[in-house]
């Protein structure tokens, strides 16, 4: 005779919990995050640190057909897949229009946005738009001698260089796809779709494309936190991100 009990089916509840995505910026990947995802989750937040398709630990899905749809994609679906909802979405630099795009298609799954010394696209917009044309030429120049216009190679360190981590943080660097700064973000309204969004800007701002961004959600009516720290504000200042973005997922 058989004994053993018959197991009734298990019950699933997906989390709803505040979570974390960590979008990272031009060339990088989700090593950038070390310094910060770890601080968030020694404080019980759910972080999901990802490298966007053809960077880093994906770089070897880099190809011609990679666009910024593939990238907002990867965020959203993220999102879709792992069950998140009341997100806390973060971007640097780049980022910002993944940010923007991701913000059009999951509105009702964000609780913020927060973007890190990064791009903010108006309608209709391209990443080079808000770049000065003498360094979206040099770029595209640049693209077209490293592998054909795919992808754009590692830059110099320059304003990218971390005391301390600079060695680590250009072997790390992957080479940029190029079509995602090429291609236009179409919104249906302003930027952010009407999620609250907090703006950090690096100090002193020496990016153009940062300066033009935080202007514009100063004008926009968002949070503003101005830092004394280069563009790389996540690996020069993790303590005060992280403090800050803690703070943003206890905020409604």
């Amino acid at each position: 005779m058989n004994s053993m009990r018959e197991n009734p089916e298990p019950s699933f509840t997906p989390r709803r919990e505040a979570a974390f995505v960590l979008v990272p910026g031009a060339w990088c990947g989700a090593w950038c995050w070390t310094l910060v995802a770890p601080r968030l989750a020694a404080a019980g937040f759910r972080v999901y640190s990802l490298s966007l398709t053809g960077l880093a630990d994906r770089r070897h899905l880099l190809s011609p057909a990679v666009t910024l749809e593939t990238h907002v994609m990867d965020v959203v679906n993220l999102a879709r897949y792992q069950d998140l909802h009341d997100v806390i979405l973060v971007g640097h630099s780049y980022a910002g229009m993944v940010l923007t795009g991701a913000a059009e298609r999951m509105a009702s799954r964000l609780r913020r946005l927060v973007y890190l010394d990064a791009m903010l696209p108006f309608s209709g917009e391209c990443a080079f738009d808000l770049i000065p044309s003498e360094v979206t030429e040099q770029r595209r120049q640049l693209a077209i001698e490293h592998d054909g216009g795919v992808s754009m190679p590692v830059p110099a360190a320059g304003h990218f260089a971390v005391a301390g981590m600079r060695e680590w943080f250009l072997e790390h660097m992957t080479p940029q796809p190029l079509q995602p700064h090429l291609d236009r973000l179409h919104l249906g309204g302003l930027p952010g779709n009407g999620v609250p969004a907090t703006y950090v800007q690096c100090l002193p701002a020496r990016l153009p494309a940062m300066r033009l961004s935080a202007e514009r959600a100063g004008s926009l009516g968002w949070q503003m936190v101005r830092m004394d720290s280069a563009h790389n504000v996540h690996l020069h200042r993790p303590d005060d991100i992280a403090e800050l973005l803690m703070a943003c997922a206890r905020s409604h």
